[in-house]
């Protein structure tokens, strides 16, 4: 079919502008390997690192060369960036071509093409979300859209096969370790979790400032008090930011047992698992402590009205609620919010 004139010049406009989006995009890194690893056809595109950064909190554009190991073997946790270290022109086709044949298939690849990346040993895959692109694993994209980052093509999407493609250079960033370029995965989702229970924070201490100062400015408000219940408060509201910590930190002794357990029982699908545990017990703490804040509010309005206005049915009411939250959460461990999810 003969490309029109109309035809040329919308193809030539388009060519402009990806290659505008390319050159805005990779001129907010400060790493070269990343530049080379967006620049040009079957690289990393803008859908991939805002996808990424919004899900694991990655700040690209901190990232640098440093943080970047350039592995022979990729490793099984954190971010891997897999491309082609040299042209591949056929592949061994990991499904079926015919009725009893896998042969070999053209694959064209490039030194520099994209190949996969990868999340703790799985591939990851966008999709089209309600307002934006959204990247995970295969499990965790719903879209009609999903597709794999890189080569999804000829069955390629396990490590194992993945590593089968000769000539291949891993890219590796160790998410763990990422304090100067992360804003923590973990962190990321934590927010995101513990929103419904009014509550935004960076990392336990955080979480404990903003709580001390919550009920500072309640207490400020309130007038003839009973010491007994403000102390049961007090009392709590440490046992949420100590219980916070331990959720977070992952680092105490029952928490410990309990991991070996969870990845005794889901092998490799252990470390999604214990995320997704993690973050809806962050979650449950934080709306505990939402709850606690209301209850206690609404005691210290009542017993704060004029005396002709106050209704001391209610004052022991709202007391009773207080002192009911504060017993629950004493008798709560982190292990137990754990446990339950």
């Amino acid at each position: 079919m003969k490309i029109t004139k109309s035809q040329l010049r919308q193809i030539i406009k388009e060519e402009i502008q990806n290659v505008k989006k390319s050159m805005m995009l990779t001129e907010a890194f400060k790493s070269d390997i990343l530049r080379n690893l967006a620049t040009g056809y079957g690289r990393l595109n803008r859908d991939f690192f805002s996808a990424s950064a919004k899900k694991y909190g990655i700040e690209w554009d901190k990232v640098e060369d440093y943080h970047i190991e350039k592995l022979r073997t990729p490793k099984k946790k954190g971010l891997v960036i897999a491309v082609a270290g040299k042209p591949v022109e056929h592949l061994d086709s990991k499904v079926r071509q015919g009725y009893y044949s896998r042969s070999k298939v053209y694959a064209g690849l490039t030194k520099g093409r994209l190949v996969a990346v990868l999340k703790d040993g799985k591939a990851l895959y966008t999709g089209s979300g309600y307002r934006s692109a959204e990247v995970g694993t295969a499990g965790e994209i719903d879209s009609y859209s999903k597709q794999m980052v890189g080569l999804d093509v000829f069955g390629y999407r396990s490590l194992k096969a993945i590593q089968e493609i000769p000539g291949l250079e891993y890219y590796h960033i160790d998410m763990k370790k990422g304090g100067e370029f992360m804003r923590a995965e973990r962190k990321a989702e934590l927010r995101k979790s513990a929103r419904y229970g009014a509550t935004n924070f960076i990392d336990h201490k955080e979480f404990a400032k903003q709580q001390k100062q919550r009920y500072a400015d309640l207490v400020k408000k309130m007038k003839n008090d009973p010491k007994k219940i403000k102390a049961m408060v007090n009392k709590s509201v440490k046992h949420l930011d100590k219980m916070m910590k331990e959720v977070m930190d992952l680092k105490s002794s029952p928490v410990k047992k309990y991991i070996k357990i969870v990845q005794k029982e889901y092998g490799e699908n252990a470390s999604d698992r214990l995320d997704s545990i993690q973050h809806k017990a962050a979650g449950e703490i934080a709306q505990q402590s939402s709850r606690l804040h209301q209850q206690y509010g609404y005691y210290l309005q009542e017993a704060n009205r004029e005396e002709i206005m106050r209704s001391d049915k209610y004052v022991d009411s709202y007391a009773s609620d207080v002192v009911n939250d504060c017993r629950r959460i004493l008798s709560m461990k982190a292990i137990d919010y754990l446990k339950y999810h």
